[in-house]
């Protein structure tokens, strides 16, 4: 994630095991916790209190606490997660980590990853976060990529039809200057082989997916 801005992150309500995942990236600084609806209980499980709720309660019973609240109609224009993250934003607060958003519902956890799109479109920037993955949006440029905390996979998926202009440095899998078709798996299951690797980007928008399983498929 980007130095910049201040940092917010957003507790969904997909089950985990205790959040101990999270330590890497919550050790330095200060965040702002909200928590999307059932994302209270993830927090609770985790060691962490809320600092802002939200959502229409229908994963439980509206926690009474004595923070910031907001109850949104079950009937709605977007989920509890987005509108999270609307709230983060409305305060200032432009970098997210996401969490408790993949796995269960499979709809659920194709448009959370789409919400990395929706929130750099709004100036933001976000990764998404679970037990095995760590997931963030590349747009055109250069990117140094830290390989901290360690993950044995790194992947590109492709969001647009092509994606121009890839450059891979310190992989296992280097590229030049390649083009990326979406549906294609030729950036799939890369290694990294430096502690920091270098992306380029000359044209198109990306998943970048680190992964721990070792699972071929």
């Amino acid at each position: 994630m980007a130095a910049e801005g201040k940092r917010g992150l957003i507790i969904g309500a997909a089950p985990w095991k205790d959040g101990s995942f999270l330590a890497p990236y919550l050790k330095e600084g200060q965040w702002t916790v909200f928590c999307a609806d059932g994302g209270y209980a993830n927090g609770r499980s985790a060691g962490l209190m809320p600092d802002f709720l939200i959502g229409d309660w229908d994963s439980g019973q509206r926690p009474e606490l004595d923070v910031p609240c907001v109850t949104l109609p079950v009937e709605k224009d977007m989920t509890d997660l987005q509108a999270a993250m609307d709230q983060a934003l409305s305060m200032g607060i432009s970098r997210l980590l996401l969490c408790g958003c993949t796995g269960g519902r499979l709809d659920h956890t194709a448009s959370n990853l789409l919400l990395l799109e929706w929130l750099a479109d709004r100036g933001g920037d976000g990764m998404i976060v679970d037990e095995d993955n760590e997931v963030r949006l590349l747009l055109p440029g250069s990117f140094l990529v830290e390989d901290e905390p360690h993950y044995h996979y790194l992947s590109l998926v492709p969001l647009d039809r092509t994606v121009s202009g890839v450059t891979l440095k310190g992989m296992k899998y280097s590229l030049e200057r390649a083009d990326l078709i979406r549906g294609d798996t030729l950036s799939i299951s890369n290694e990294p082989r430096q502690r920091v690797m270098e992306i380029t980007i000359t044209e198109g928008r990306a998943l970048l997916i680190r992964s721990q399983r070792e699972e071929n498929i």
